[in-house]
């Protein structure tokens, strides 16, 4: 531990060379100013998720109390950091939106930023709250119906919230990183870390390119992803306008599922009504993905439509 605090935490792997080697050919050492070692930037990490859990403990003991009627049986904040809501998400969603719809009636303002804060905090601190993010828009979308677009009844209100506390959030994670993440990702993701660099190689230099595809590929964990772009020399205006981007379709798909989910709660199952919002959904979620193709992908698929019409002759050699 001492060790670690003053910065020699122990020989040096392969992986962690070429991911150190990284950083430094992507300028990162501006991203290091402070000089922080492992023990530092965790005991700075520890720090600031004890200081989120303290905003979130005043925030519930001063808020006003919940319908014991309607909430005996919900997720607590621990609850989510153990997995539960991952495990049983219809369960846990359920039991909230019971809960919440009803405080939400008398408090809504507790209820809207106390929601949209524990977001932005999963976020933040990405690994203890992996996977929280679906289940929560989900909600998001059964709580709130104001600002409903006439045909889908989609709320734009829930989808501002949802997409806001998903960018926000993250962007929170960045910020983090840039200043304490260096070491920790060096000493506990120095694989992923080379990883990144492989595949950023594959991009030829178009950052903001590289950026929507790691928002978008399944390859790294979304919480990798805010971490690690802070310490490859990522620019912060491409790191937020890509997941400003990427985010929309699956927001629309969650969202519009809590939705659908509350309207079954409500007034029971209507299979026509469903699949006609399903439907516009779905058409709404394609045309939302088409900026997420990159330009080069655009040219080849229209390249390749127009010699299936004979349109144009395929280059040979």
């Amino acid at each position: 531990l001492v060790q670690a605090f003053h910065g020699t935490s122990g020989p040096e792997t392969p992986a962690r060379a070429r991911a150190r080697v990284c950083l430094a050919s992507r300028g990162a050492e501006v991203a290091v100013g402070m000089g922080l070692s492992l023990g530092q930037s965790l005991f700075l990490y520890a720090a600031f998720m004890a200081l989120a859990i303290f905003g979130v403990y005043y925030f519930v003991s001063t808020a006003p109390p919940l319908p014991l009627s309607h909430c005996a049986d919900i997720v607590t904040p621990m609850d989510v950091v153990r997995g539960r809501l991952v495990r049983e998400p219809q369960k846990s969603i359920l039991n909230l939106w019971n809960c919440l719809r009803e405080y939400k009636k008398d408090n809504w303002w507790h209820t809207t930023a106390g929601i949209w804060g524990i977001y932005v905090i999963f976020k933040i601190f990405g690994p203890f709250g992996a996977g929280t993010s679906m289940v929560l828009s989900v909600l998001i979308g059964a709580l709130y119906d104001e600002w409903a677009e006439p045909n889908t009844k989609y709320s734009l209100l829930a989808h501002l919230m949802g997409v806001s506390g998903e960018v926000c959030g993250g962007a929170g994670g960045w910020i983090m990183s840039y200043f304490i993440g260096r070491q920790i990702l060096l000493h506990y993701a120095s694989e992923k870390m080379a990883k990144l660099k492989e595949e950023m190689d594959k991009f030829q230099g178009s950052l903001f390119r590289y950026m929507l595809f790691l928002r978008i590929s399944p390859l790294f964990p979304n919480w990798f992803v805010n971490y690690s772009t802070a310490l490859i020399g990522m620019p912060f205006s491409y790191f937020f306008l890509a997941s400003l981007l990427a985010i929309q379709p699956a927001a629309t798909m969650s969202i519009a599922m809590g939705g659908m989910l509350r309207d079954v709660g409500e007034e029971g199952l209507d299979l026509v009504k469903m699949s006609k919002r399903g439907g516009m959904m779905a058409v709404t979620m394609g045309l939302l993905s088409l900026p997420l193709i990159p330009a080069d992908d655009w040219a080849k698929g229209i390249q390749r439509i127009k010699i299936r019409f004979g349109m144009s002759k395929e280059k040979k050699g």
